[in-house]
């Protein structure tokens, strides 16, 4: 069986703490958050991805980090923990941001902690971070997966045409099957951990 590394299962344990701190044990959220840290019981094969050219977005992690960090835990211990394990991701820009108006380009990355391209390689559970520069809206996109963020950061987010909304650091935006979602950072740097489950 595939052993994975401590700072990598540290980040997931607290990841998962994060997210059901935050919602109901009755909602779809809460089911959610069960079905994925229940499959991550079983470690993946481990992976080493390339770093590739560092996107611009990534000038404002350090500032992002060290907000998360600042605050009360459990994003305290989130922030610690992905800053950890952060030079080992491999950082990119969403494909086609270039057809996305204004500096959105520029202005966002993303990178996979778990799944395709991350360090564990598993089709049941994706796990991810976003980042945006302050300033930043990322455009209204859908996805078969259900998914989970844990917000390490001021900002906004909104579903379908119902009002944005900002959820604070340690915060948690549960995005059903399908939904049409989009995020926006204030004037400072967006942070966000997601959880995308992919399994049956």
């Amino acid at each position: 069986m595939p052993t994975r590394s401590p700072d990598l299962q540290h980040l997931i344990d607290v990841t998962q703490r994060t997210i059901a701190a935050r919602v109901s044990s009755t909602d779809a959220a809460s089911a959610a958050c069960q079905r994925i840290f229940a499959a991550l019981e079983t470690p993946g094969p481990q992976q080493s991805p390339s770093r590739l050219e560092t996107p611009p977005a990534c000038a404002h992690l350090r500032n992002a980090i060290e907000g998360a960090a600042a605050a009360a835990a459990p994003a305290r211990e989130l922030a610690e923990a992905f800053a950890a394990i952060e030079p080992r991701l491999r950082w990119q820009r969403r494909p086609g941001a270039e057809q996305v108006p204004g500096n959105f380009a520029d202005g966002h990355a993303n990178a996979t902690i778990v799944g395709e391209g991350g360090l564990e390689a598993r089709d049941d559970v994706r796990i991810g971070v976003s980042l945006m520069a302050p300033d930043i809206q990322y455009p209204d996109h859908r996805h078969p997966p259900e998914e989970l963020y844990a917000v390490l950061s001021p900002g906004h987010w909104r579903q379908e045409a119902r009002p944005w909304h900002e959820p604070g650091i340690g915060g948690v935006v549960y995005n059903q099957p399908n939904v049409i979602h989009a995020m926006r950072s204030t004037q400072q740097p967006l942070l966000a951990i997601w959880c995308l489950w992919q399994g049956s």
